[in-house]
């Protein structure tokens, strides 16, 4: 019995939408895995029938870190090979099921085997069960990794949240001490991935700070929004899911999910149309890929209240994204006016920070380009921007704010409400 399947059978993985178990068959395939020489085929993978009979594919790969560890280790020693004269480097074909014997996983939590001219019959038809959806080439077109542009020393945040950030991010860096050399491998539940969950109101630089995790991580960040993931088609949205977790896992990217808010929250009791449906599928898909990811991952929300205990617990730290105090604030905006930028000779820092209370980073960003508009009104021998006019802007951006979230203006250590 390989060993792979042993732990798998123990733990009886059932669906988390139909509580049924899941089905194991040697049917997936991984695209180009680092090397052009190398082409994978039959890899585990568990489904579950009945989302199968419903059209929702949430196929997961059976041990996905192990099986690209080994694919590494291969393109190594293909590129350290050399093949002298006419000989060429050979293309390498690895096959998970070499002997074509489908294995399932039975309620008796034994194995069943086809006989052999069943086994020809499965070898010859065209499979049931459904091609990995990860290798859908037109999925997810143009999202690909970036290379981050901010790094941590730049960032202008709360000293805890920035410590928090570092302490968390740590456990990454250190892999090899605490997993290997102190064996925490061991015991830990999550395996080797970072799951972390940074929340708080819009515009306190969550997205520029999982920016900077990539550039610290020595990563390129793979940038995912739910708008990107979301589709019109009933069975798309989990599929997008499963292939924003592929392409991080096959470019080692650290994964970054923005507007998080909907693939995070509770899963619904009252299941009454298929939309309902489609979104536990989309949550319950994301559960399971994160349980089967190696790398690191950073959700960002604005809205926490609604998050589902099952994800809570799957995160590493959950790092809180605060108003800027004066200090920051005053930081902000000098950083956020540019030497070309005309200033009247009234402008003072120091009064903005003050005026600017309950304004977020990307509030004052806001403000800034809405003065240097009103200064760009005015005739050219006029074109400064003076404090009026960035007293002007951000006290209209707040106020907007203000009248859309139908509450007084947020308190400077407080937030906006979360829902």
């Amino acid at each position: 019995m390989p060993t792979s399947i042993i732990p798998l059978l123990r733990k009886k993985p059932t669906c988390p939408t139909h509580g049924c178990e899941l089905i194991l068959s040697n049917h997936g395939t991984k695209p180009n895995p680092y090397h052009y020489l190398i082409e994978v085929v039959n890899t585990p993978l568990l489904y579950c029938p009945q989302c199968l009979e419903t059209g929702q594919h949430t196929s997961v790969e059976v041990e996905p870190a192990a099986s690209m560890a080994f694919l590494k280790q291969l393109v190594r020693l293909l590129d350290k090979s050399t093949f002298p004269g006419l000989l060429s480097k050979p293309k390498i074909r690895v096959d998970f099921n070499p002997t074509k014997t489908i294995i399932d996983l039975v309620p008796g939590g034994g194995f069943e085997r086809p006989f052999e001219d069943a086994i020809q019959e499965d070898i010859a038809a065209p499979s049931s069960t459904p091609a990995d959806p990860e290798q859908n080439p037109e999925r997810l077109t143009g999202i690909e990794p970036v290379a981050p542009r901010h790094r941590l020393d730049q960032l202008i945040l709360d000293p805890e949240t920035l410590q928090q950030i570092r302490e968390a991010t740590n456990v990454l860096l250190s892999r090899d001490l605490l997993y290997e050399t102190w064996n925490l491998a061991s015991v830990a539940r999550t395996g080797r991935r970072v799951a972390l969950n940074f929340y708080g109101p819009p515009g306190t630089g969550k997205t520029l700070a999982a920016d900077a995790v990539a550039d610290l991580l020595e990563k390129r960040i793979l940038k995912i929004s739910y708008a990107e993931l979301e589709s019109k088609y009933v069975g798309e949205t989990p599929k997008n899911i499963k292939a924003a977790f592929s392409k991080a896992r096959e470019t080692d990217a650290l994964l970054f999910f923005d507007e998080a808010d909907s693939i995070l929250g509770k899963r619904l009791v009252d299941v009454s149309q298929s939309a309902d449906n489609s979104i536990n599928v989309a949550r319950s898909t994301t559960l399971i890929e994160l349980d089967n990811f190696e790398g690191a991952v950073i959700f960002a929300s604005n809205l926490v209240s609604n998050y589902d205990t099952a994800f809570l617990r799957r995160m590493l730290a959950h790092v809180e994204f605060k108003l800027p105090a004066t200090e920051q604030r005053e930081r902000i905006w000098r950083s956020h006016i540019p030497t070309e930028l005309p200033l009247a000779k009234d402008v003072d820092f120091a009064t903005l920070a003050d005026s600017s209370k309950g304004a977020a980073g990307g509030d004052i960003l806001n403000a800034v380009l809405l003065a240097a508009s009103y200064a760009s009104m005015r005739p050219s021998e006029s074109r400064v921007v003076t404090l009026a006019d960035f007293e002007r802007a951000i006290g209209f951006i707040l106020e907007g704010k203000r009248k859309i979230l139908k509450g007084p203006l947020v308190a400077e250590t407080g937030s906006v409400p979360c829902g």
